[in-house]
C-alpha cells in the first residue's frame, strides 16, 4: 500500500509565523475583474486609516473645555459676594437664635420642675447601673452559655475573669464613696450656704437628665424644623425609579457632585438615553412623592447650552417652602432708572435669584383669583415704564379705588371704574392708538436701513422727538369689566387685539390684568396674540390654561396648585422670549407697598419734567370726548372763571365745567375737581367768600384762586416750548 505523505510540522510552524500581505491575499482570492477596482478604491482612500473619533486638539474639543470651564462653581459662596444676601443671612441668624433663647429662658422654671420630678428615677437608674457594673452583669450571658455547653474549662476561666473584675470595681466604688463622703463633709463645713444649694441643684439636674426618657425630651421645641431632605445618589435613584424615569439596569448618572445651593440641595442628573428631561419636569409631583416631600420644595429644570443635553436635568430641592416667606421689596423703589428697551426687575425665583422681565416688543397678560397679588404684579411693569421718561402711560383701572391713583401725576391718559365716560374715554384712546400705530409704521417705512435695520423702534429712534415714536404702555387692570361692557366691550377687545398683533414693533406695549381669566373675559384671538403670560393662583387648571395657553397643563405648568399663602407667586411664560411652556419659570414678584409707590412716582415725575415728557392728563389735558377733540382742564377752568372773578367755589367750577363740556365733565362734583387739580399742586381747599345763587346769602366755602390756575398754565406752556 502506498503510505500517505508525512505532515511537515516545521513548514507549518514557519507558515504560522510568516507575515502575510493582505492585499496580495485578497487578489489571489478574488476574480481578476475585481482586482483593479479594489486597487482603485484603495488608492482613493489612501493608505492611512480614517480616524472615527476626532483628536483632542480639534475646535470641538476646545469648545468642550470652554463649556466645562463655564460650568465651574464659584469659589466664594453667593451670600459672601452679595451684601444683601449676607445681611439677610445675618438677620435670620440673629432673629432665630434670639427667639430660641427667649423661648427657653422663659421656660426655665418648667424645665427645673421636670428635672426635679425625674431625679428620683435618675437616682434609681444610677444605683441599678452601678450595681450591674460592679457585679459584671454584662458578662453573665457569656458565662451562662458556657454552662449550657457544659464547657467546664471555659466556665472556670470566665469565672476567674469575673472575680477579678468584681474585686477591682468594688475597690473603685469604695474609693469613690470615700472621696465623695469627704467632699460632702468639706462642702457642709467649709463652704457657704449658696454652694450647698448650687451643688444640690447640679446633683438634681444630673439625676433628672439620667431619669429622662427619649419620648419625653426635657426641652420644648422652640421652632419647628422644616422637613429637610438631604439629597444622595441613593435617595435620587429611589425617587426616579418610583416616577418611572429610570430602571435598575439602566440607572441615573451624575456628571457632577450633589452639593448645597442656597437654602437647598442641587443635583445635576443625566437620565438614561432616550429619556427626556422635559418628561421628568412634567412628573414633578411624582418626583416629590418619591422624595417624600411637598412638591413646592422640588424644582426640576433643563440644563441648557453646551453644558446640557435633552436628557440632562438640574434638580433643586428646597429645605422648606421657598414661598412661605414674603418677597423682597422692588430694588428700584429708592433709586435707579429704567431703560424700557432692556429687562427690568420683576421678582425672584424659588432659589432667590432675580428674575427680569422685558416688556418692550411684547404684551403681557396677568390672571389670578382676587387677593393673590394680581394688581401688585400689574403695577411693576407700569412702575418700570414710569422710570423711563420716554414712555407714555395710559392707565385704566376697572375697579377704581386707590390702587392706581398714584399714577395720575405722570399718566398721559388715566381712568377709574366703568362709568360711561371712562369707558368711552378708553375706546377713544384705543382708536387713537390704532391710528397712531398705522402712522408709526408709515414713519418707520421712510427711515433708512442704517437707522432702522429691523423695521422696529429702537431707543435711538424713540429719542428723536420729531418722529413721534415714543414708547407707549397701555395698562388695564380688572380688564374683564371693560371687555364685558354691554356697548363697547367687543370694540375694546377688537382694538386691543389689533394693537397686540402689530403694535409691539412700533413701541406700543399692552398689559392686561384680570381676575376672571376665561375665554369670555379675554377672548382667544386676543390672548393668542399676547406673548408674555403671568398666572398667579387660580382655582382650576382650566383657568390656568386660559392664562398660560393650551398645553401648559400637560407640560406641568398649573397655577391652581399654588397655595393661598403664596401671594404674589405665579408662573411666568415668555419672559425669555422663547414662548415655550417648558421654559416657564415660577416667580415671586417684588413687593411695592402704596407708600413706596408714591416715592417712585415722585421720582418719575421729576425725570419727566427734566425730559419735557409731561403730557396729557399729567399736563392738565383731558381725554377726547365723543363730540370733539381733546382740550385742557386748566384752559377750561380759565374759560369758566373769567379774569373779573379772581376766586370761585369748587362746586361753582364743577357746574360751569359740566355746562361747558357735558360729555367730559358731566356729573363732576367738587371732589372730582380737587382730584383733577391735585397733580399740579394747585390748592383747592382755600376758603372763598361768595354768594349762593339759590339763596343770595354770603357764605365761606372751599374753592380755587384763578391766579393759581393761570400760573399752572404758564408753567405748562413753557415746558411745551422747551420740548
Amino acid at each position: 500500500m502506498a503510505t500517505p505523505d508525512r505532515f511537515d510540522w516545521t513548514s507549518a510552524e514557519a507558515d504560522l509565523h510568516r507575515v502575510v500581505d493582505l492585499n496580495d491575499a485578497r487578489r489571489q482570492r478574488q476574480p481578476d475583474g475585481w482586482t483593479a477596482d479594489i486597487d482603485d478604491e484603495r488608492d482613493d482612500l489612501g493608505d492611512d486609516p480614517i480616524p472615527v473619533d476626532p483628536p483632542d486638539d480639534t475646535p470641538a474639543a476646545a469648545a468642550t473645555w470652554a463649556a466645562a470651564a463655564a460650568t465651574r462653581q464659584p469659589i466664594v459662596p453667593a451670600w459672601l459676594r452679595s451684601k444683601a444676601e449676607a445681611a439677610t443671612l445675618a438677620r435670620w441668624v440673629v432673629g432665630h437664635y434670639t427667639h430660641v433663647g427667649a423661648y427657653h429662658l422663659i421656660r426655665l422654671p418648667l424645665y427645673a420642675g421636670r428635672l426635679a420630678l425625674r431625679a428620683p428615677r435618675g437616682a434609681v437608674r444610677t444605683v441599678g447601673g452601678t450595681a450591674r457594673w460592679v457585679s459584671d452583669a454584662e458578662g453573665l450571658p457569656v458565662r451562662l452559655a458556657a454552662v449550657r455547653r457544659e464547657d467546664a474549662q471555659e466556665y472556670l476561666r470566665l469565672s476567674r475573669q469575673r472575680d477579678g473584675r468584681v474585686r477591682l470595681r468594688t475597690l473603685v466604688l469604695l474609693a469613690t464613696l470615700t472621696f465623695g463622703t469627704a467632699a460632702v463633709f468639706i462642702l457642709l463645713v467649709a463652704t457657704p450656704r449658696w454652694a450647698w444649694y448650687a451643688t444640690l441643684a447640679a446633683l438634681v439636674g444630673a439625676l433628672g437628665l439620667i431619669g429622662s426618657s427619649p419620648d419625653k425630651p426635657l426641652l420644648d421645641v422652640a421652632a419647628v424644623k422644616p422637613r429637610v431632605r438631604k439629597l444622595t445618589a441613593d435617595v435620587l435613584m429611589r425617587a426616579f425609579l418610583a416616577a418611572g424615569l429610570c430602571k435598575p439596569d439602566n440607572p441615573l448618572t451624575f456628571p457632577m457632585p450633589i452639593m448645597r445651593d442656597g437654602p437647598g440641595w442641587r443635583a445635576v442628573i443625566d437620565l438614561p438615553y432616550g429619556t427626556k428631561a422635559d418628561t421628568a419636569i412634567k412628573k414633578r409631583t411624582d418626583l416629590a412623592a418619591g422624595l417624600d416631600l411637598d412638591e413646592v420644595q422640588v424644582w426640576p429644570e433643563r440644563v441648557r447650552g453646551s453644558a446640557g443635553s435633552a436628557r440632562r436635568l438640574a434638580l433643586w430641592v428646597a429645605d422648606e417652602d421657598p414661598y412661605a416667606k414674603p418677597s423682597g421689596l422692588w430694588p428700584l423703589i429708592a433709586k435707579g432708572t429704567v431703560d424700557v428697551f432692556e429687562p427690568f426687575p420683576f421678582g425672584e425665583d424659588q432659589r432667590g435669584r432675580p428674575v427680569r422681565l422685558l416688556l418692550m416688543f411684547t404684551s403681557l397678560l396677568i390672571g389670578a383669583i382676587p387677593r393673590m397679588g394680581k394688581t401688585f404684579a400689574a403695577r411693576l411693569p407700569a412702575l418700570a415704564c414710569a422710570l423711563d421718561p420716554l414712555v407714555e402711560l395710559h392707565i385704566y383701572d376697572g375697579k377704581g379705588g386707590q390702587d392706581w391713583r398714584a399714577f395720575e401725576p405722570i399718566a398721559h391718559r388715566i381712568g377709574f371704574g366703568v362709568r360711561d365716560e371712562v369707558v368711552l374715554g378708553l375706546v377713544e384712546d384705543l382708536r387713537a392708538l390704532v391710528a397712531d400705530m398705522n402712522r408709526r409704521y408709515d414713519t418707520i417705512a421712510t427711515l433708512p436701513a442704517d437707522i432702522c435695520p429691523e423695521s422696529k423702534v429702537t431707543r435711538a429712534i424713540a429719542q428723536r422727538r420729531s418722529l413721534k415714536l415714543l414708547p407707549v404702555l397701555v395698562s388695564i387692570d380688572e380688564f374683564q369689566r371693560y371687555s364685558g361692557h354691554a356697548v363697547y366691550g367687543d370694540e375694546i377687545v377688537a382694538l386691543l387685539t389689533e394693537l397686540c398683533k402689530v403694535g409691539p414693533s412700533v413701541g406700543i406695549m399692552i398689559s392686561l390684568a384680570t381676575q376672571k381669566p376665561d375665554g369670555k373675559a379675554v377672548p382667544t384671538d386676543l390672548r393668542d396674540n399676547i406673548g408674555t403670560r403671568f398666572a398667579l393662583k387660580t382655582m382650576t387648571w382650566q383657568s390656568s390654561e386660559a392664562v398660560l395657553g393650551a398645553g401648559s397643563y400637560t407640560a406641568g405648568q398649573d397655577s391652581s396648585r399654588f397655595q393661598r399663602a403664596h401671594k404674589g407667586v405665579g408662573i411666568l411664560l415668555g419672559a425669555d422670549d422663547s414662548g415655550s411652556v417648558e421654559e416657564a419659570v415660577t416667580v415671586r414678584t417684588n413687593r411695592t407697598p402704596l407708600a413706596d409707590i408714591d416715592t417712585v412716582i415722585r421720582r418719575a415725575r421729576a425725570l419727566r419734567e427734566a425730559a419735557g415728557t409731561i403730557t396729557g392728563h399729567a399736563a392738565g389735558e383731558h381725554a377726547a370726548g365723543a363730540d370733539g377733540p381733546a382740550g385742557s382742564l386748566l384752559d377750561d377752568i380759565l374759560t369758566v372763571v373769567p379774569a373779573t372773578e379772581p376766586k370761585a367755589w369748587s362746586e361753582t367750577v364743577a357746574a360751569r365745567l359740566a355746562e361747558l363740556r357735558p360729555d367730559v365733565y358731566g356729573g363732576w362734583k367738587p371732589e372730582q375737581v380737587a382730584a383733577a387739580l391735585k397733580p399740579y399742586g394747585i390748592p383747592v381747599g382755600r376758603q372763598v367768600w361768595g354768594t349762593d345763587p339759590a339763596t343770595g346769602e354770603k357764605a365761606n366755602r372751599k374753592g380755587i384762586h384763578r391766579d393759581d390756575i393761570a400760573a399752572a398754565v404758564t408753567a405748562r406752556n413753557e415746558r411745551r416750548r422747551a420740548a
